[in-house]
C-alpha cells in the first residue's frame, strides 16, 4: 500500500499544475497581505482618546440626524464605547489579525485546486488510457483506489500547510508579530462577538477541514463516475460552487421545511460556528459533524462499489 500511494504522490507531483496551485497560493497571501496593509490605517495609540472625542462629537450630533441616520449613529457610539470598555484598539493590525480576517479567505483557492486535483485523479487515468495498466497489477481494487484517495489527501493537507505557513510568515513580514491573545471583536448573526484573535484563527482552520475531506471526497466519487477527465472536473467545480450558493438559501428555509436541517450543503461550512453556537434554530456543531460523517460514509461507499464493479475496458 505504501508503495502505491507513493507512486499516486509522484503522478501527482509529475504535473506541473500541482506546483503551480500552491504557488498561486502564497501569491494569494502576499497580494491579500499587501491590499489589507494598504486599506487598513496605521495603530494609532491614542486610540482611546480618538475614540473618546468621536463619540462625544456623535453625542452632540445624533439629536438633529434623520432617524435613519440617528440610528447608525447610536450604533456607532455603542460599538466604540465596546471598544472603550473591552480595551480594544479598533486599528490594531498584527500577524494573528492578517490571518484571521485575510488568510482563511483564501482558503477557497484550497477548496477549489483540491477539487480540480481530486475531479481528475481517477477520471485521468481512463481519458490517458492508463487505467488497464494500473489495475493488471497484483493489487486488488479497492487498495488501488484507497491510495488514489489517500494520495489527494494528503495532497490536501500540503495545500492548506503551504496556506497557514506562507499566512504566517508574509504576516509577519508585514504586520509584526503580535499578541495571539489579543481580544477582538466580530460581527455574527447576533451582533458583535468578543473573541481572541489567535483562537479564532486556529478555530476557523479547524473548522474548515471537515468542509474541505467532505467536498474532496465528492469531488473524488466524481471522478470514478465519469471516464472524461473535463466532465469531472467541471461537475466537480460545479457542485463546489452551487454548494456555496445554495447554502444560505437552505438556511432561509430551514425555518419552514424540517428536512432542509438534514440536507448536506447548510454544513459545509463550519467556521460559523466559531461566532454563534447554533445553526438552523437548533442545529449544534455535534449534529452538523455526525450530518457530514453520515454523507461522508455514503460518498465513500458509492465511491468503491462503483469502481469495484466498473467495466475498465477503453
Amino acid at each position: 500500500m505504501i508503495n502505491l500511494i507513493r507512486n499516486e504522490l509522484m503522478k501527482i507531483f509529475q504535473k506541473k499544475a500541482s506546483w503551480v496551485y500552491m504557488i498561486i497560493i502564497v501569491l494569494a497571501v502576499l497580494i491579500g497581505g499587501i491590499v489589507y496593509q494598504r486599506i487598513n490605517a496605521e495603530p494609532n495609540e491614542n486610540w482611546r482618546e480618538e475614540l473618546q472625542m468621536q463619540n462625544q462629537q456623535l453625542e452632540k450630533d445624533v439629536e438633529g440626524l434623520p432617524e435613519g441616520e440617528k440610528q447608525w449613529a447610536q450604533q456607532q457610539i455603542d460599538q466604540n464605547q465596546k471598544y472603550l470598555d473591552e480595551d480594544i484598539n479598533p486599528n490594531e493590525k498584527t500577524n494573528w489579525h492578517f490571518m484571521n480576517e485575510v488568510v482563511v479567505g483564501v482558503g477557497s483557492l484550497v477548496t477549489l485546486f483540491v477539487v480540480i486535483v481530486c475531479s481528475a485523479n481517477v477520471s485521468a487515468e481512463f481519458s490517458d488510457g492508463t487505467i488497464k495498466q494500473l489495475l493488471i497489477r497484483p493489487h486488488r481494487r479497492w487498495a488501488v483506489l484507497l491510495s488514489k484517495y489517500i494520495a489527494v489527501i494528503i495532497y490536501a493537507i500540503l495545500l492548506v500547510l503551504t496556506l497557514i505557513v506562507s499566512g504566517y510568515l508574509i504576516g509577519l513580514i508585514l504586520f509584526g508579530n503580535g499578541a495571539f491573545d489579543t481580544k477582538i471583536f466580530e460581527m455574527g448573526i447576533e451582533g458583535q462577538q468578543e473573541a481572541v484573535v489567535g483562537t479564532q484563527y486556529l478555530l476557523k482552520t479547524l473548522y474548515f477541514l471537515p468542509g474541505l475531506l467532505v467536498i474532496m471526497t465528492i469531488a473524488f466519487m466524481l471522478s470514478t463516475l465519469f471516464k472524461s477527465q473535463a466532465l469531472a472536473v467541471g461537475i466537480g467545480i460545479f457542485v463546489l460552487f452551487f454548494s456555496s450558493s445554495i447554502g444560505g438559501i437552505l438556511i432561509v428555509l430551514a425555518g419552514k421545511y424540517e428536512w432542509v436541517k438534514f440536507l448536506i450543503f447548510p454544513h459545509l461550512d463550519l467556521t460559523i460556528y466559531t461566532l454563534q453556537d447554533t445553526i438552523l434554530d437548533d442545529i449544534t456543531l455535534p449534529i452538523s459533524l455526525a450530518i457530514l460523517a453520515v454523507y461522508y460514509a455514503i460518498f465513500l461507499v458509492i465511491t468503491f462499489v462503483f469502481f469495484q464493479k466498473r467495466d475498465i475496458s477503453i
